[in-house]
């Protein structure tokens, strides 16, 4: 099995890992409690994990109440929305660092804290390459 990042013979590509996971908050809670415990808890215990597998970067991106009323206004109610509140991303230079980092049990461990803010169920995920066609504002190749 290949770990290498990046699809042989390609160019554009950034040759990286990038994880990309759906995640539903949890029934009832309040978007500025999801943001805080997300940010301030979990991200945070979630860090020296990626960081000791050489995970280049981890980001959150929310799509909370506030973002779907704005696409809605701007796109006359006709926006069709992901039922995902938040997406978590890290990007890895190889599938070994990955799997490392899914399979280290203090990774397994953060589990736990799933319940607090999310549905574990209701989690999908995407992994694959990243082309770049505009990076730094600035066109690629």
């Amino acid at each position: 099995m290949v770990l290498d990042a990046g699809y042989p013979n390609t160019t554009g590509f950034r040759k990286v890992v990038k994880a990309t996971i759906m995640i539903k908050k949890k029934e009832g809670m309040l978007d500025a409690d999801f943001i805080k415990h997300y940010n301030h808890v979990h991200a945070q215990m979630a860090a020296p994990v990626l960081e000791r597998h050489g995970v280049i970067t981890y980001s959150l991106t929310y799509h909370l109440q506030r973002d779907r009323t704005i696409l809605q206004d701007m796109l006359h109610g006709k926006a069709q929305l992901l039922p995902y509140d938040a997406i978590c991303t890290f990007v890895f230079p190889d599938y070994k660092c990955f799997a490392k980092f899914m399979y280290d049990p203090d990774s397994k461990a953060l589990t736990a804290d799933h319940d607090n803010f999310m549905v574990e169920s209701q989690m999908k995920m995407m992994v694959g390459d990243e082309y770049m066609v505009i990076e730094n504002g600035k066109r690629v190749g």
